[in-house]
């Protein structure tokens, strides 16, 4: 009878070990999945947090908008190409993507102005800081 009494508890602990196996191997597949689906997001958001707290203002226009297709808290993410003219350097062209609020998509039209910010160092990382030109007269007086 002993032996019939080892072997349920053995038979419990395999069932346990494979329960959580199992469990990990899902949570890992979802993790993985999730982040090829939303990786370049997160990673988009973060560069461009970055290019804010370090990079070199200058004024720029919209020269084309791409919706991408992701969507965050139902604002869509749009990949925005600009032509940007830092003061005393040449004007560059450069690429950015970023989450753009309902409310504020008629307003990334291409030749629109808007302020950003780019790193000196690789022209290619650029991020919106506002809208508009500093000290734009709005009211058109």
């Amino acid at each position: 009878m002993e032996f019939i009494g080892g072997a349920s508890i053995l038979i419990t602990i395999i069932s346990i070990a494979c329960g959580c196996l199992m469990t990990l191997a899902i949570l890992g597949a979802t993790g993985f999945f999730m982040y090829k689906a939303f990786g370049s997001t997160f990673k988009s958001i973060a560069g461009n947090r970055n290019v804010l707290k370090t990079g070199v203002s200058a004024p720029a226009v919209i020269l084309n908008v791409q919706d991408t297709g992701v969507t965050m808290n139902e604002n869509p993410q749009a990949r925005i190409r600009l032509r940007v003219m830092p003061l005393g350097g040449e004007p560059f062209e450069a690429e950015t993507t970023t989450i753009v609020g309902r409310f504020q998509v008629g307003m990334f039209v291409p030749g629109a102005s808007l302020m950003v910010k780019y790193d000196p160092s690789d022209k290619t990382k650029v991020a919106i800081e506002s809208l508009a030109y500093p000290n734009a007269n709005a009211m058109g007086q």
